[in-house]
């Protein structure tokens, strides 16, 4: 058990060393206007983490992905030509949001003298949203996390000793993105803050757009690749 338990706290400091979730957060912090709904995003993290690690555990992640399989296997064109569709409508609303960003910029760089653009609007909704497929996306990487509920495994544990390890590397999973909230609130005001809000608000603009069309120019290859395969 003491094995477990140092594999539970080095495993999950090693996987909360997350520097994409750590900058998306910055930039979250940086947009909304009530810096508490974050807690939202970090929720939304810490819920899916925990979600799939059981579903992995108990072995609903295998079940729904030979379900998907037998899709795949028994209708593969209507399931890859439907995904193909959505991944290209997805590519070309990223790139018209790109161009209307770049358009809605530069009419505001003409503008300067006007009033200041508030913070964006982020429901605490969208918020958990964005965390809990942003972790989704993370896990498909996440080796020393599989590492962990394979040891875990091993130990053919009760529900609630599972779910008690479970929610230990979930906290250290999202320890950093907690202290990172309080040191941002604690620096708010300070000028490397607003110089880092102002850097952050130009990057947060584009940041939406291009996550969409990069996410269905990858959902049109593989419908492609699965289609030509």
């Amino acid at each position: 058990m003491i094995v477990l338990l140092g594999t539970t706290l080095t495993a999950s400091f090693f996987d909360s060393l997350n520097p994409s979730a750590i900058v998306q957060q910055m930039v979250l912090q940086a947009m909304v206007k009530r810096k508490r709904q974050i807690w939202f995003f970090i929720f939304g993290i810490a819920l899916a983490n925990l979600l799939l690690g059981l579903a992995v555990y108990y072995g609903l992640a295998a079940w729904v992905w030979r379900w998907v399989e037998g899709l795949l296997q028994d209708h593969p064109l209507p399931v890859y030509g439907t995904c193909g569709a959505g991944g290209a409508a997805l590519f070309l609303l990223g790139i018209w949001l790109l161009w209307k960003t770049r358009q809605i910029r530069r009419q505001g760089v003409s503008q300067q003298e006007g009033p200041a653009k508030a913070p964006a609007q982020l429901s605490p909704l969208s918020l958990f949203l964005m965390g809990a497929g942003f972790c989704l996306v993370e896990l498909t990487s996440a080796l020393p996390y599989f590492g962990f509920l394979a040891l875990l495994a091993t130990y053919q544990l009760a529900f609630p000793g599972a779910l008690l390890f479970m929610l230990l590397y979930d906290f250290m999973y999202i320890l950093p993105l907690i202290l990172l909230y309080f040191g941002y609130n604690k620096l708010q005001g300070t000028g490397a803050i607003q110089r880092l809000e102002a850097l952050l608000g130009n990057v947060s603009a584009y940041l939406v757009p291009a996550v969409t069309a990069i996410a269905g120019a990858a959902l049109a290859w593989w419908a492609g690749s699965g289609l030509a395969g």
